[in-house]
């Protein structure tokens, strides 16, 4: 699940998935009597994160539609809801106004195709309602079309009384529990699991505990007509999940403040170990790019030019999804995890950084060094050790120290594959509070205090070589 999406999955004050889907979840896995491990995974990827085997199932609050049921197979519908129109209140027109919708939803798409009843709108993309909301708050949208459940939430939640619903549902939308084609015995044990919910009340507890009413039972059960064979015998109302207590959620600062600094954790681990690794792996590189041989040169030179010519997203993408995956599946076991996968990008696109600041800072160097080391009788590689990399190490560091500052910002990006630095436990506090600002402003200043740090660190370091110069 995306976590992104309360009140059906958030984060709560510790960092753990809640919501009516984290729930459903854990009560299917608890009547499949199978352990159950909740991931987050960003919307855009966690189709891949499926296909790939990084998830058994996708318990998201996923729109049963045509299209994904050509990759995909769904459980029966869990809760039926519709999409919904909100602007301000006395809104007569939407003609050409601003729509915000979430990214890669059903929504935008049928605005697409009904252009008549939207005519000359500018779609907006966001990440969760909670953004939208924060947009319409500055004048950055001008309405919304969202879940009607999810939308009336994130409204409440933000205490906007000038904004409400417009009109009816533009059309119902079944969500189901996704698997992949070939677990068909999974998808119809959770059928099974299901209606067990539904009859002896689970569901019922669990809706009510996160949508604040009852659930329409009548329209559910009518959406699965198609599929009465799969429905077993009643199991008795023992079976029922005993009542939860109700999850906190880090609305004030001192509780954003844990989730944060454990965000920051991984942020400076992920940057200290890729600095590390990469300063070696990229002067190497670097070394090989002035080779003599012309091979190994062209080929270092080539693995600069692709890195440095592909974002570092689709790189963490490749890492996770294709790299990772290939690893496991040859060991047989889980050996390289978002974390190894993260450390994988990261290190491979600064490898490339670093080799042309390890090469430019040679070239730097004066060739008159070359020649009177070849003089006294050194080979090629021992001046390069001895006499050249020094130098260009030394005069370098200025510009490893800027590659350090951009890869600490670079690190945002790895929540894209389930790993919550920084930025990413931000946007969770974001889910969970509606608060677009106050979290992103803290995570800010912890972004300053770590590359503070570390740029200070590269200039005492910077003042301390210049102390060896002759």
């Amino acid at each position: 699940m995306s976590g992104a999406f309360q009140p059906f999955s958030t984060t709560d004050d510790q960092g753990r998935l809640v919501g009516f889907d984290a729930d459903i979840a854990t009560e299917l896995a608890r009547r499949l009597d199978r352990p159950a491990e909740l991931v987050q995974v960003d919307w855009a990827g966690i189709q891949a994160a499926l296909q790939l085997g990084k998830v058994d199932l996708i318990c998201g609050s996923m729109a049963i539609t045509d299209e994904r049921q050509e990759t995909m197979q769904f459980s029966l519908p869990y809760y039926v809801s519709g999409a919904q129109v909100f602007a301000r209140r006395g809104t007569a027109s939407l003609d050409g106004a601003r729509l915000g919708v979430t990214e890669d939803s059903t929504y935008a798409t049928y605005v697409h195709e009904h252009p008549a009843d939207f005519p000359g709108v500018e779609i907006l993309r966001y990440g969760s309602e909670a953004e939208i909301i924060a947009a319409l708050g500055t004048d950055k949208v001008d309405a919304f079309v969202s879940d009607r459940i999810v939308g009336g939430f994130y409204i409440h939640k933000a205490g906007t009384d000038d904004i409400e619903a417009q009109g009816d549902l533009l059309y119902r939308e079944a969500c189901g529990i996704a698997a992949r084609k070939s677990d068909t015995a999974l998808v119809e044990a959770v059928n099974r699991a299901l209606l067990d919910m539904i009859q002896d009340g689970t569901y019922a507890q669990i809706y009510r505990r996160w949508v604040g009413s009852p659930p329409a039972l009548d329209v559910l059960l009518s959406s699965w007509s198609d599929h009465v064979g799969l429905l077993p015998q009643a199991r008795p109302a023992a079976d029922a999940a005993p009542e939860k207590a109700a999850p906190q959620f880090a609305d004030r600062v001192g509780q954003m403040l844990p989730l944060l600094v454990e965000g920051a954790g991984w942020t400076l681990l992920l940057s200290l170990l890729t600095a590390l690794l990469s300063l070696v792996t990229g002067t190497f590189i670097g070394l090989l790019s002035i080779s003599r041989r012309a091979a190994l040169a062209r080929l270092a030179q080539l693995y600069v030019w692709l890195v440095r010519g592909t974002p570092l997203l689709v790189q963490l993408f490749i890492a996770y999804f294709a790299v990772a995956t290939f690893f496991n599946r040859l060991f047989g076991a889980e050996v390289m995890g978002p974390f190894g996968a993260a450390l994988f990008a990261l290190v491979a696109n600064t490898t490339a950084y670093n080799a042309e600041t390890v090469r430019g800072g040679i070239l730097a160097v004066d060739d008159g060094q070359w020649d009177a080391a070849a003089a006294l009788g050194m080979s090629r590689g021992l001046t390069l050790r001895r006499i050249i990399l020094p130098q260009a190490l030394r005069a370098a560091l200025p510009s490893f120290g800027n590659n350090l500052v951009v890869l600490v910002k670079d690190t945002s990006l790895v929540g894209a594959i389930t790993l919550i630095e920084l930025s990413y436990a931000a946007r969770n506090v974001v889910f969970q509070t509606g608060q677009a600002l106050l979290p992103f402003l803290l995570a800010a200043a912890f972004y300053v205090v770590i590359i503070g740090t570390l740029s200070l660190a590269v200039s005492r370091l910077e003042r301390r070589t210049d102390g060896d110069s002759p």
